[in-house]
């Protein structure tokens, strides 16, 4: 009996990470291509267009290039499609923020993708806003067409 348990409970954990694997691969589907900022709001200031513009966000798998006005970052994504909200780990390894991870949350909608990120902490956002007092940007991106 206590046999049988066990494997029912592996088999349960297996095909949950099956659809994990299936919604993460979705995801970085949906995030493939190049990316531009419409939107961006900092601790309750939303940012005019013309301080981001030019920024731009290439995705390739789970690689990113970032390009802005401080120069071009480079590095790697995680997507975390089963946390509520979803979750993003973004480590840098070439540009000013070689070296930073930063912990944010996602959403990604066909050709709108959704960033929160608390970008001078270690800590992860609970909730998209980027409201005063939040220490919190929100940022919203366009895919371009091809």
């Amino acid at each position: 009996m206590r046999k049988h348990l066990i494997l029912a409970l592996a088999a349960g954990l297996l095909l949950a990470a099956d659809a994990n694997d299936d919604a993460v691969k979705k995801d970085l589907q949906l995030l493939e291509g190049t990316w531009k900022v419409t939107s961006l709001e900092a601790d309750g200031m939303q940012l005019p267009e013309e301080n981001f513009k030019e920024w731009k966000l290439e995705c390739k798998g789970a690689d990113f290039t970032f390009t802005d006005t401080n120069g071009v970052h480079k590095g790697t994504f995680k997507v975390d499609p089963s946390k509520k909200p979803k979750t993003l780990d973004v480590v840098f390894t070439e540009g000013g923020n070689k070296g930073s991870t930063l912990l944010c949350l996602y959403e990604v909608e066909k050709d709108t993708f959704k960033v929160c990120v608390k970008p001078n902490s270690q800590e992860r956002p609970t909730e998209f806003t980027g409201k005063q007092g939040s220490g919190q940007m929100l940022e919203v991106l366009k895919k371009e067409k091809k």
